[in-house]
């Protein structure tokens, strides 16, 4: 496997991931009360806990894009040219 490839492939697990990303995001702002209601019914967590896991969870993932994909395509892009 060449530089490029593996710089293409990160760069599409960053736009993947980031999607995915986005859509659960849309989906707590738009739907936080069934998004909160759920967590609730799951976890058997109040309303305010489910609020702070649910901020974890969005910047956890959002961490885990950066170090995970996007350094290692920035890194690949770097070393490309």
């Amino acid at each position: 496997m060449d530089a490029q490839t593996l710089q293409e492939f990160f760069f599409w697990c960053m736009i993947v991931n980031f999607g995915i990303y986005c859509l659960t995001a849309i989906a707590v702002v738009a739907m936080r009360d069934f998004v909160c209601r759920t967590q609730e019914w799951f976890f058997a967590v109040d309303r305010k806990t489910s609020h702070k896991l649910i901020q974890r969870y969005l910047a956890s993932y959002k961490l885990l894009i950066t170090v995970f994909n996007f350094a290692p395509w920035i890194a690949l892009l770097i070393i490309n040219r």
